[in-house]
């Protein structure tokens, strides 16, 4: 699966009172505008950037966002969003841009205009009213209001619909966040399966050990096969993921026109990618590989701000490994099990990032259906994060060094593919599997993912270290003709 988009989404929000000839030009897309990014470069969200004048109240709604959101600041501030945020307000109304803010601030605790239960309901009503975006906002918020909330864990048999602890809740021990305490009682807010918020009272609660992750997430209903589409759009990268951007590959067919293919790939260490083996071929198999560039969005909250800065440049991969029973001709004679079972590559940049931390690998946990991704189709808008939660099932048993392949329940695009699997337990994330394909027969329409075996572990960590592989080979990237010298109307 390829892509012709990349990027991450930003959600904010626009609050205007004068002509925008009046005031400075808006620095957020507006509630009804059809995009979620930014209007500026992020070096414009510094408060010294935005006006202060009291003529012009927008500019105390987008402090308010840029404080929510903390774009560019260290650490985002609930405090000073309220504080300009009812600066903002006419006649102590609350402008309609402002409307989940507000909410969020009522659940918060900092003010008590309306009810923790009509708050909590108008996130509802955006979630459910059908239109996507909408429904990706309230989402986007709840999220990164969830930054400011004590994180939680339920306990079987500890949780009540009623404040008088009379209607029992049949659930499962979930993430969760303390909203209030009174006595040997606790008013809670989990998510549903709509991935929206519902208030709860708790009687006993525990430490959240898991790492931080998104909790208010939409997830495929009981029974899905694969054409449920519970992809949710990202504003920022999750700090709780692996690092993941674009892998754009380049190629010369043997007209001398261009083809050109986009996937998604994950940072595994200083230098090093993982993302699938057949993004390294055209769809069929004769193209040349010219070149591979990784792109990083310039939002990502999770990238050293040198390299943010720097992101707009493509980077360069060096060398690539491939495994080495991978062949693109595989996926049309019905070898399905070699295709996407081999279907994983390593590639090596030219300029390495910094992280503080590298992701873990890990065999799946089969009793432990539920993995996330995050990608970047093109069938969505340009420059746009879609974060996938879906249950997987193992389909495919792999032989010798093939890896075993589990379907997805979930709905996937071309550009997908190369995108990891998280499966998360009692702690961190580990990264289980890349995704390679939709299957496509008789019996089965669902996308797959390549699972890691201890073995294919050990390998990746051998070329990774500078060691010889049984499994991986390097690729050559072939320096034929120039890009330049390729006709671009073929693209």
């Amino acid at each position: 699966m390829r892509t012709a988009s990349i990027g991450l989404v930003l959600m904010f929000l626009l609050c205007s009172h004068k002509s925008f000839a009046e005031c400075e030009a808006p620095r957020f897309p507006a509630p009804t505008a059809d995009s979620l990014l930014p209007l500026v470069d992020s070096q414009f969200y510094i408060p010294e950037g935005v006006s202060k004048s009291s003529d012009c109240q927008y500019s105390k709604a987008e402090l308010a966002q840029y404080y929510f959101w903390g774009l560019g600041l260290p650490a985002p501030d609930i405090e000073k969003a309220f504080k300009f945020a009812k600066q903002s307000l006419n006649s102590d109304k609350w402008p309609y841009e402002l409307a989940l803010l507000h909410a969020a601030f009522v659940i918060k605790g900092l003010d008590n205009s309306i009810s923790k239960v009509e708050a909590v309901r108008r996130f509802q009503r955006e979630i459910l009213s059908g239109d996507a975006l909408r429904r990706d906002k309230a989402l986007a918020t709840l999220n990164q209001l969830s930054e400011f909330l004590p994180r939680v864990k339920t306990v079987a048999d500890a949780v009540y619909l009623d404040s008088t602890l009379k209607q029992p809740a049949a659930l499962v021990p979930a993430s969760g966040f303390k909203l209030t305490e009174s006595g040997n009682k606790f008013l809670i807010l989990l998510a549903d399966d709509n991935g929206g918020p519902n208030l709860y009272w708790a009687t006993a609660l525990t430490g959240d050990s898991t790492s931080p992750h998104l909790v208010f997430q939409r997830r495929a209903s009981h029974g899905a096969h694969g054409a449920e589409d519970i992809r949710q759009q990202l504003w920022r990268f999750p700090a709780s993921m692996p690092l993941s951007g674009v892998l754009l590959s380049r190629f010369i067919q043997p007209d001398g026109s261009l083809f050109e293919s986009r996937c998604t790939a994950t940072v595994l260490a200083a230098e090093w990618l993982i993302s699938a083996s057949h993004c390294l071929y055209t769809p069929n198999g004769e193209g040349h590989l010219q070149s591979l560039q990784f792109r990083i969005d310039s939002f990502s909250g999770s990238i050293p701000v040198a390299i943010a800065e720097d992101n707009h440049r493509a980077m360069a991969i060096s060398s690539v490994w491939q495994h080495r029973q991978h062949h693109p001709q595989d996926q049309h004679n019905g070898q399905l099990g070699r295709y996407s079972g081999s279907d994983i590559a390593l590639l090596k940049m030219a300029t390495p990032i910094p992280l503080a931390k590298h992701p873990k690998l890990a065999v799946p946990d089969q009793q432990n259906r539920w993995v996330e991704s995050l990608s970047y189709p093109n069938d969505k808008p340009l420059n746009t994060l879609w974060a996938s939660l879906c249950r997987s099932t193992l389909w495919h048993e792999g032989v010798q060094a093939l890896s075993d392949l589990y379907v997805l329940d979930c709905f996937s695009h071309a550009g997908q593919s190369g995108a990891v699997l998280i499966q998360r337990g009692a702690g961190e994330g580990q990264i289980v599997g890349v995704l390679s394909a939709r299957i496509y027969n008789d019996s089965i329409n669902q996308p797959v993912f390549a699972a890691f075996t201890g073995a294919l572990i050990k390998e990746i960590r051998s070329v990774i270290a500078g060691e010889p592989s049984s499994v991986f080979v390097r690729m050559p990237i072939n320096l034929g003709p120039s890009l330049a010298e390729a006709n671009p109307s073929d693209v």
